[in-house]
């Protein structure tokens, strides 16, 4: 082989604090946790934009969302963006996607010809379509999540054709009990643990390190599972593992909300359906679909967090089939497994649940795990890196030049050698908003500190203490004695990364 292999592992919308390997005492992860323990684990890693299309276009292309143009969820990532699949792919790679992609939105009409539109699969050319995309010569396509499944792609195509009788199982009223009321979003789902659209992303992902050759050409594997991104609805098997009455509920304090933005409690009606509000996909709802706790009983919050865990211990097992198909093709000593995750989830944090705009770091900082060729055992770095300095750090690792400039991000691979390293002094954000064009924000963030401003509100802003206030439970924008650090960080955010909430792209649908 001329270079190594890489399996890129992502998930949907999992907190960087949900693993045991980062102190967890309630997940059950020992198959990600050894990925920890054979490599690195980046404790400070981020995405620049905590929305699912925006986050996933800058794992593909080292760009803020800014350059790459996929701003925010509705909108699709220009073709000609170079990725770092098709820089792979240029370089004799075998590049291969299994699961959900999200580069283009789910609702585009069919017009616009998307493979990761539910509408595309209803047009003759979806017969036998399989790529290429993105740089993908192949794929294992599945859209959307949860119930929604199974509507189209080829996960969808592959229920239908072997198991029809179970295209109703992902949805709530298979499960043989209704939903809570006040969060109608939390069911034990009836599917089978074997047809789950989880389980079909590890079989195909196996399948294809299973194929004959495998050896004989470098590989990029990206596997994409679409859990524990609400609904938060696990097989029975998992969700029954887990007693959502020992489950801790999230700490919120009444200073805290005090001192919150005011527009957190307006971005979503409260009320009963907050199911078919969500897939309505209703263009006058902000994007990330963020509410508040305060009508939702702890009750239903507790499941809502045990079946977080449930859904990840069975992404967890689906790691594990992955680790022992590398071992048994005899891949592993040239191979680098990446895990990360495309952004979090509040879950009940700060009195919110899922995600928006407020850049809390439940939500930006996220799980990033690297084991590999050179890539010290059970070494920590709190380095500031970030989701675009994943594609500069995959090409290096395989000897590919880049040119100076073509990246917002760096080659993460100084630190395998020393984890500090003066790497980054402060990490950029922003927010662009699909609905409410005044909730654009930007963010820095340093060792200590983290600030959000919005432009459209000078009076608002978030700052916080992260060596005193780890949490970000206390916001002290408007305290006198943070003015001097305001100042300084306004400054280097305005120098280094001036606002710009606008974006030359065409926004198609929400999501």
């Amino acid at each position: 082989m001329s270079g190594p292999n890489f399996v890129f592992i992502c998930t949907d919308q999992q907190r960087s604090d949900s693993l045991g390997c980062a102190g967890n005492q309630i997940a059950r992860t020992p198959n990600i946790d050894s990925i920890a323990k054979s490599g690195m684990r980046f404790t400070r890693h981020i995405t620049p934009m905590q929305i699912c299309s925006p986050s996933r276009a800058t794992m593909l292309t080292g760009l803020y969302p800014r350059h790459h143009g996929l701003a925010m969820n509705g909108m699709a990532l220009p073709g000609s963006v170079p990725t770092l699949t098709g820089m792979l792919q240029a370089e004799g790679y075998c590049t291969h996607g299994v699961g959900k992609q999200h580069l283009q939105p789910l609702l585009a009409p069919a017009s616009y010809s998307m493979p990761d539109s539910r509408a595309f699969w209803n047009l003759q050319e979806s017969e036998g379509w399989a790529g290429p995309y993105y740089g993908y010569q192949t794929l294992d396509l599945l859209l959307g999540e949860s119930d929604t499944a199974c509507l189209a792609g080829h996960y969808a195509n592959w229920l239908r054709q072997y198991h029809p009788d179970y295209l109703h199982l992902l949805e709530p009223a298979s499960a043989e009990q209704a939903p809570p009321s006040d969060l109608d979003e939390i069911w034990r789902s009836a599917m089978p643990v074997d047809q789950h659209y989880n389980t079909w992303i590890t079989d195909r992902a196996v399948d294809f390190l299973a194929q004959p050759g495998r050896d004989q050409q470098p590989f990029f594997l990206f596997v994409s599972y679409p859990d524990p991104h609400h609904p938060f609805d696990p097989p029975g098997y998992y969700a029954d593992r887990y007693d959502a009455q020992t489950v801790p509920l999230p700490a919120v304090t009444d200073e805290e909300l005090k001192r919150q933005l005011p527009y957190y409690a307006e971005l979503y009606p409260q009320g009963d359906g907050f199911r078919e509000l969500y897939w309505a996909g209703r263009t006058d709802l902000e994007a990330g679909s963020m509410i508040t706790t305060k009508s939702i009983s702890d009750d239903s919050m507790r499941r809502a967090v045990a079946y977080t865990y449930a859904m990840t211990e069975m992404i967890d097992d689906g790691v594990g089939r992955i680790q022992r198909a590398l071992l048994h093709q005899n891949l592993t000593e040239n191979t680098y497994i990446v895990f990360t995750s495309d952004h979090g989830e509040l879950l009940g944090d700060h009195g919110l649940l899922h995600k928006g705009p407020p850049p809390y770091r439940q939500l930006t900082e996220v799980s990033m795990l690297m084991q590999g060729p050179g890539i010290p055992k059970s070494v920590l770095t709190d380095a500031l890196t970030n989701h675009i300095d994943l594609a500069p750090t995959l090409l290096d690792l395989c000897g590919v030049r880049c040119n100076e400039g073509q990246f917002d991000g760096v080659s993460m691979k100084p630190l395998f050698t020393e984890s500090r390293c003066n790497f980054r002094k402060w990490n950029f954000g922003e927010y662009h908003p699909s609905a409410k064009p005044d909730l654009y924000n930007q963010t820095i963030s340093t060792d200590n500190w983290r600030l959000t401003l919005y432009p459209s509100h000078p009076e608002w802003g978030e700052l916080f203490d992260l060596e005193k206030d780890p949490n970000e439970r206390m916001n002290i924008f408007c305290e006198t004695t943070a003015e001097p650090i305001i100042a300084e960080l306004s400054d280097i955010l305005g120098r280094e990364f001036p606002p710009q909430p606008e974006v030359d792209n065409e926004w198609i649908c929400k999501w």
